[in-house]
């Protein structure tokens, strides 16, 4: 007899199929379309959908010394509340974590606070022999300066000795200082160095929110296989237009054309993951033109408001949000299979509510899509078997742990 039996809709090898998923200790233990014995039930309704939950790989979770703009507590808070049970967090906090002490500081903080699981980032820059002193799941650097104001002087130096894959923000330094609004040659000539690098040293590298036509299509052309990247959902939501129409949409990169956006939308099927770069700042630093977009509670909801548009799949959203994260990343430990957490969420498909910042947990109470109706839901979150979010509300204590990494 199973823990926990889950009835209804879920998709099974991208097909969707009603059956039945067996949950013990933690772990899927069973999938069958037909009934299993439990000791607990939970029954899908008509309209809901079991879906594998999000494995976000780009997420600022601040804390430290900016408490203000956001914490471990009430950022993986907001991710359980939108259906993200992995965050990965990205070490350009204030202290930066790119030395051995506020690394384990930082292990230290998640293990007491964390809602969700994580992946623990180190920030290159200058400092392999720190690199050397510490086992992180992912590394990251900047080619460019962003929040945080670091970059890397030397990035073959630095992408050389990451450990692991080196997830990079691809923006170049000298075009920044040429071209402070950072327009797509910034970002392009940056991918078209990172990927040149990348192919002399066969090293696993992730490049971080491509939002450029040109950018996108030289990944495509270079055809590396150990070179991933993701694309955000505010820069397949958003342009440019609606920057100069409200100036808190400031971000790094910077939001593009409809033209950049469509190029993505047109190959959103070459586009491995999709992620949210949920980058909280308090509103008096994004009137003072901080850079950055939060979004843990809205980007699945974007998606399933653009699959019931008929704009992307339901399984194109599982692959990019959940199953390619766990691939390119090597996460033993997570995806929707038999052995593995049972990291799930459940979705409404139809229900349509309206995007309230005040109601979420981020402490960045603003969104870009405040006041839209997005149709499609998550009604509830289970990590390793428990529901730790049912109807909004976060349930339990601190949950989350360290991500079993290996390199994908």
């Amino acid at each position: 007899m199973e823990e926990l039996v889950i009835h209804g809709r879920f998709i099974l090898d991208g097909e969707v199929v009603t059956g039945y998923i067996g949950i013990s200790n933690g772990k899927i233990s069973r999938l069958s379309k037909t009934p299993l014995s439990g000791e607990k039930r939970i029954k899908l309704k008509s309209h809901e959908i079991l879906l594998p939950g999000m494995i976000d790989v780009h997420v600022h979770l601040r804390d430290f010394n900016q408490k203000k703009k956001e914490t471990v507590e009430s950022g993986t808070k907001a991710a359980l509340h939108g259906g993200i049970t992995t965050v990965f967090d990205m070490p350009n906090t204030d202290p930066l974590v790119m030395d051995k002490g506020t690394f384990k500081k930082r292990a230290e903080l998640f293990r007491r606070k964390s809602y969700a699981d994580y992946a623990l980032g180190f920030l290159i820059a200058g400092n392999c022999k720190e690199v050397q002193q510490v086992e992180a799941d992912f590394y990251k650097s900047f080619m460019g300066a962003s929040t945080g104001g670091i970059y890397s002087k030397n990035f073959i130096e630095d992408y050389s000795c990451a450990k692991r894959r080196l997830s990079v923000h691809a923006e170049d330094f000298t075009l920044i200082q040429k071209f402070p609004e950072r327009p797509n040659i910034v970002e392009e000539m940056a991918i078209k160095r990172a990927l040149h690098v990348a192919k002399s040293l066969k090293k696993a590298l992730h490049i971080c929110h491509v939002s450029t036509a040109g950018g996108l299509q030289n990944i495509l052309d270079s055809a590396l296989s150990w070179v991933s990247f993701e694309v955000t959902a505010h820069h397949l939501f958003l342009t440019k237009e609606d920057y100069k129409k409200n100036k808190l949409l400031k971000v790094y990169p910077p939001l593009r054309s409809e033209k950049d956006v469509s190029f993505l939308w047109k190959n959103l099927d070459k586009i491995p993951v999709i992620a949210s770069d949920h980058a909280p700042h308090t509103m008096e630093d994004k009137e003072n033109g901080a850079a950055g977009i939060p979004g843990l509670e809205t980007e699945l909801a974007l998606l399933l408001d653009a699959y019931n548009r008929g704009l992307i799949g339901l399984w194109d959203i599982v692959k990019k949000t959940s199953v390619n994260p766990a691939k390119i990343f090597g996460i033993k430990n997570k995806g929707f299979d038999i052995g593995k957490d049972a990291d799930l969420i459940v979705v409404d498909l139809k229900e349509e509510w309206k995007v309230k910042p005040e109601e979420f947990y981020t402490k960045a109470k603003w969104s870009p899509w405040e006041g839209r109706k997005l149709r499609g839901k998550v009604r509830m979150t289970l990590l390793r078997g428990e529901v730790v979010m049912e109807e909004d509300e976060i349930i339990g204590k601190p949950k989350g742990v360290r991500i079993n990494a290996q390199e994908g």
